[in-house]
């Protein structure tokens, strides 16, 4: 039967087996000599730092052999330097139905994946081996929650022993992304492989025996409680046809919906308007397989969601050298200038402790009846007695001088440069070069000036934390890959956010149809394209001490004030001290701003009661401010009346006077014209007698001429 495979991967459960088989071997001989150098530089971190012939020769001959361990402080200031400062995975939309609100559930899903499995202790580990040997391993695997569950779940597990994972030879990444097989020797307890395996035969996997990673079976114990398996990934990689559908989306041949369920959905490959022909090309499908082998069979066998093998590397250092693949850790480079600066200690050591004695000079006669000055150079005594001798001279009789002790052999100062000397090599190859005394004396100490200091000693073994963030960024895409397929029920996910916060929420929520009769599904893990990015540097706890030292110093300035207005539970969130949340949830109360992100974080039910209470309380508020005004309008009005009358009164008396001025005017007026009728009378009425009078003259004189 014509086969459709590429690489031709063995298929019948013998094949497998053999398959796995001949890849261990490569891998075995690939990594031979790294794995010898890593199980020497392991054994020399932790105290085995003499060579076996020089210190069974000094054993033998009662000679010390000292190790003071700076390689073991030395990986260990690295390895803390990395939990300082873990790299954080991240996760941004891409396409494809992928959105801003969806990623941040998926990376709260990969935060919880991280928390629930304890990640930190895999990517401790990982990078544990990286700095000792060059190289380490952690594994993602899938586990169902519970005995009565069919929701399954992804995990992050350690991989402690790195020796036993055996790697394609041809993946060329730091994480290993671009492997097509992997082997990992595993043990079990022989009882519960018989309840797993009932039928398996009780046969080890005998064939590892790789430096760091020999066989059970040197231990007979072990051989009898526990049974050597091994666990093998490949990556199937099968011919298939590429289409791309009328929605714009694409699909393997192989996995096309049947034709009448395809009509139902008018979900047809599309057409080239050209040719007439479907709009499709040769492609290749990828299969993640795994198996579990004893020593003669597979014992169990299934396929794993995704395209990646789950096994993901941590690495150190790494060269091609000769056409082979060299690596190593901090220890290898440490190992001669350690063991020459624990010769010279030694050796200066042996020459103190060897040197004799500072003998007492005493003359004759000085120690008769005093036994304690036998050993009074090795002994600490309160007092020495001596006795008092006199001698007799051409001076006359005199007392001699008490006992007086000789210096001590002094060691020689070449042997001590050796030994300054070794240490400065030492300190020099671990990138971690001693201070300075006279330049030390004059720093004024200073947190900052400590944390330069440093991140610049730090520079030297970079490329660890550079290998690590590679790593767990390859872990998140790994995830961000099987997500779709563990997490593709409607269920409620525990999901936990950046600041450390764990929530619930409801993913893959059928909703109702919209308009158009499409059904909307919220919080979809089954569609959309993802990208992981890493949050790299000091983590949230670190960011957060930083943030209210910088935000303290902001409210010494003319901002201040605005910053208190508007952000005060800001500032108070990010103070560590007891209480701390609880007053800035008080002060939020009063920040509309911070009142409505509090409200967002709450459930649906309670986003609604408080919803309908922020109603009742607009209404109210709109009542208070209504009411406000028309008390505000009568107050107006009554003071327009109260001042409307005053201005009337004022008018009145303004006019009363002016009626009262034009009164006594007209009067004056009157008065006048009635003196100047008077006036005008009396003279016309002297003019009128005047007249009469000559009327009356002229008529008595015109009877006298007569």
């Amino acid at each position: 039967m014509a086969r459709d495979d590429l690489d031709k991967d063995a298929i019948s459960d013998d094949g497998i087996w053999r398959e796995c088989a001949d890849r261990l071997q490569i891998a075995q001989a690939a990594e031979s000599e790294n794995r010898k150098k890593g199980v020497k530089a392991i054994k020399f971190r932790w105290g085995e730092q003499w060579p076996d012939d020089v210190k069974n020769s000094r054993k033998s001959s009662g000679r010390p052999a000292l190790t003071i361990n700076h390689a073991n402080v030395f990986c260990q200031r690295q390895e803390n330097t990395l939990r300082q400062q873990r790299p954080r995975i991240k996760v941004h939309p891409v396409g494809d139905g992928a959105n801003v609100d969806t990623a941040a559930t998926v990376q709260g899903i990969i935060r919880h994946i991280e928390n629930r499995s304890y990640a930190s202790v895999a990517y401790d580990r990982g990078a544990k081996g990286a700095v000792d040997i060059g190289w380490g391993y952690w594994r993602i695997a899938g586990e169902f929650l519970g005995p009565k569950s069919m929701d399954q779940e992804l995990k992050i597990l350690p991989i402690r022993n790195h020796f036993s994972v055996y790697m394609d030879p041809g993946a060329k990444f730091p994480d290993g992304r671009d492997q097509k097989w992997c082997i990992i020797s595993e043990t079990m307890k022989r009882q519960e492989y018989k309840r797993r395996y009932p039928k398996a035969q009780n046969i080890d996997y005998s064939y590892v025996d790789s430096p760091g990673d020999l066989g059970i079976l040197n231990n007979e114990w072990e051989g009898k409680e526990e049974i050597r398996l091994a666990e093998y990934y490949r990556i199937h990689e099968v011919r298939d046809t590429l289409c791309l559908m009328n929605d714009g989306s694409t699909l393997f041949k192989s996995e096309l919906p049947a034709e009448e369920l395809r009509t139902a959905l008018n979900y047809q490959p599309q057409i080239d308007p050209k040719t007439g022909t479907p709009v499709e090309r040769p492609s290749t499908r990828l299969t993640v397989e795994w198996f579990r082998l004893n020593g003669k069979e597979i014992v169990e066998r299934t396929t794993i969601p995704g395209r990646y093998i789950p096994v993901i590397r941590s690495e150190g250092n790494v060269e091609e050298i000769d056409g082979k693949t060299v690596r190593k850790g901090m220890v290898e480079d440490l190992i001669d200038p350690a063991q020459m600066y624990n010769y010279w200690r030694t050796a200066q050591t042996e020459r103190y402790a060897l040197a004799p004695k500072a003998p007492w000079v005493v003359a004759e006669g000085q120690t008769d009846g005093h036994p304690e000055w036998n050993d009074a150079n090795q002994k600490s005594y309160s007092t020495l007695v001596y006795k008092a001798v006199t001698v007799t001279t051409a001076q006359g009789e005199q007392v001699l001088p008490p006992p007086q002790r000789q210096p001590p052999v002094p060691v020689e100062e070449g042997m001590a440069a050796a030994a300054a000397g070794a240490e400065h090599d030492l300190m020099s190859v671990a990138g971690m070069p001693q201070e300075n005394p006279e330049l030390a004396s004059r720093i004024v100490g200073g947190n900052k000036y400590l944390q330069r200091r440093q991140g610049m000693q730090d520079l030297t073994h970079f490329q660890y934390y550079d290998n690590q963030t590679l790593a767990i960024a390859w872990t998140g895409e790994v995830l961000l890959e099987m997500i779709p397929h563990y997490y593709d029920t409607e269920r409620m996910q525990r999901i936990i956010g950046e600041d450390g916060v764990p929530q619930v929420v409801k993913i893959n929520e059928q909703g109702a149809p919209d308009d158009s009769g499409v059904q909307r599904v919220k919080n979809d893990m089954t569609v959309g394209l993802y990208s992981v990015v890493m949050d790299t540097g000091p983590g949230y706890a670190t960011k957060r001490e930083e943030a209210a030292e910088n935000m303290v110093e902001v409210l010494g300035t003319p901002l201040g004030e605005v910053v208190v207005q508007q952000g005060a539970d800001l500032v108070l969130r990010n103070m560590d001290w007891h209480g701390a949340d609880e007053l800035a949830d008080r002060v939020a109360s009063t920040i509309p701003a911070a009142m409505e992100k509090m409200v967002e974080g709450l459930p649906k039910q309670a986003q609604n009661i408080i919803g309908s209470m922020q109603k009742q309380l607009q209404d109210l508020q709109g009542q208070l401010q209504q009411a406000q005004l028309e008390i505000k309008y009568q107050g107006s009005v009554k003071e327009m009346q109260v001042h409307g009358k005053l201005e009337e009164i004022d008018r009145n008396n303004e006019n009363r006077v002016q009626v009262e001025h034009m009164k006594g005017a007209t009067s004056r007026d009157v008065a006048e014209i009635h003196g100047a009728t008077q006036l005008l009378n009396t003279r016309a009425e002297a003019e009128g007698d005047e007249k009469a009078a000559r009327a009356l003259i002229d008529a008595g004189t015109k009877d006298r001429a007569e």
